[in-house]
Parts: C-alpha cells; structure tokens; sequence
C-alpha cells in the first residue's frame, strides 16, 4: 500500500504512512505562470493507494488539486485509491436552502467519485448522511472527538460538563464524555424577555462550580463558543474550554474566543492552524478499518 502526500495533507500522510507501514510517495505540484496547476505522482503505483488531501482553505484551488492527484494516481497504475479528506469543504452546504441553489456537498462528493476514489474517508463532516447520499463508493466519517477528549484528561479540575453547541450535535458531547466520564449537555440560547440580552446555557444542566468544555465540529468565526463561554462564566463556571475538529478561525476568532473567556482552545490538525495539537490519524485508520482498506 502506498499513501500519497500531497500539499494539504498537513502531515497526516506521513504520520498515516508509519502508522500502517505503507510507502509514502510526496505528490510533485507548482503552479503555472497563467495560474493553472500542475501535479505529478513521481513513481509507478502499483497498489492500493491512499491519497490525503485536505479541502482547507483556499477551498476551490485544493478541490481542484485533489481531482487532479486523483486522476494521476490512477494513471500512475494504482489499483485502488482511497481519498481520505481531512477537511471537507462545502459540506455545511448540504441542501438548497433557497430556491436555484446548488447542493454544493454533492457537487464535492460526485466530483471526488468521478476523478477515480474508489472509497472515501471523510474527517468529522458536517452533515455525515451526505456521504450515504451522495456517494456509491464505500465510505466512512472519521471521528477524532475520542482524541480530542483525551488531551483534556487531567486538565479538567473538579466537576466537570461537556456541552454540545446544539441539539444536533449532542452525539458528538456524549463522546466526549463518555471518555472524560462526566455529564453532558447541549447548549440552548435564551434572550432575557427585559433586557434582550441573549445567553447560551447548557438545556438542563448548571454550570455552577463547574469546569465547561465545549466540543465542536467547526469553529469558524468563534461565536457561539465566545457566547457560550460568556454565558457559562456570568453563570458561575470555574473555567471554560473549547475543542473541535476543523479549527477555520476566521475573522479573528481566536481573539473573540479568547476575549470570551475560554482558557484554551484545542483542535486537530486536518486544518493548520495555531491550535492545531491533536492528530486526526488515529480516527483515520479507524475508518480505514471500517471500509476494509486495512486491517
């Protein structure tokens, strides 16, 4: 098996490659002087192969990339090619909210299919029924929140709560906490009916003397996080953590997140960035296992 690193595998092919004792073949790319991009696989591949390739930003240039390696490995002679995307973009897109809409995520998903994925592994999508419906090619969500929780072991003090950010996103606290073993939640927002001001507070539990971590598939702009931490704090929390899986940090989101409250904020590393502390790799290989690329 070999597993081919591209630009935006962020170290994940490296670290995937040792992990399972594959080769690892570093994908060759430049871009023209016109601006058009070019990519070479620097040797025959004559085997199953793993391409990582993560949709960060700039989304559009590293989708284009991704079906370009994807079309040169199978040129390359690869039997099989397994596209593991740490980060896939446009996966909140995932219906057509107003009319003349494209579905984006499908358009992502049948694109990847079509430029020659056999099987695909996606890390924390969104919207994980995307890949049922989109996809005929066998499929997997990664799900590094086990990792994330881990790294938190013994920097929570005292009594402790995971809150989800919403109702939808509870499976992924109740991860968590399982392998914190402490209680958790997802958060409610509430506007006080004299002073308008709006709070986010978990939907039954208290945060009183409590330690609050917040788990998250995306922190984009940071804003539900800083309120939920804001909220937490003016409701008697000891301190506030937050964690998820594609740290974007947009429009200074660190600054707000941090203005808020939060003591600190952990993610993995399918998207660089300064909070970048935990590896995604271990969910992968779950998920490679699930699809039976290995064993």
């Amino acid at each position: 098996m070999y597993v081919v690193a591209t630009p935006a595998s962020n170290g994940i092919a490296a670290r995937l490659a040792r992990a399972i004792k594959a080769d690892l073949v570093i994908v060759e790319s430049k871009t023209f002087p016109d601006g058009e991009t070019y990519v070479r696989v620097p040797q025959r591949l004559n085997d199953t192969v793993v391409v990582v390739h993560s949709l960060h930003p700039p989304q559009d240039s590293n989708f284009l990339k991704l079906l370009l390696v994807l079309d040169a490995v199978r040129g390359a002679g690869a039997r099989e090619v397994v596209a593991v995307v740490p980060y896939l973009a446009y996966a909140r897109q995932d219906k057509r909210f107003l009319e003349g809409e494209p579905v984006s995520v499908g358009v992502v998903l049948k694109s990847i299919e079509a430029a020659g994925a056999s099987a695909l592994v996606a890390v924390d999508i969104h919207a994980p029924k995307s890949l049922d419906q989109w996809l005929t090619i066998p499929h997997a969500n990664a799900m590094p929140v086990p990792e994330l929780a881990e790294y938190f072991k013994g920097k929570l003090q005292g009594d402790a709560i995971v809150l989800a950010p919403d109702a939808g996103a509870l499976e992924r606290a109740k991860l968590a906490a399982s392998v914190l073993g402490v209680d958790y939640d997802y958060i409610e927002k509430r506007r006080d009916r004299v002073t308008g001001e709006v709070q986010a507070l978990p939907k039954s539990l208290d945060v009183m003397d409590k330690t609050v971590l917040i788990v998250d598939d995306i922190i984009s702009t940071g804003g539900t996080i800083a309120l939920a931490s804001k909220s937490a704090l003016e409701n008697g929390a000891r301190e506030v953590y937050a964690a998820c899986t594609h740290a974007l940090l947009v429009s200074g989101a660190l600054d707000k997140i941090y203005a808020a409250g939060v003591s600190d904020v952990v993610a993995t590393d399918t998207v660089p960035s300064p909070v970048s502390k935990v590896s995604a790799v271990r969910s992968v290989i779950r998920a490679l296992k699930e699809i039976g690329f290995i064993e």
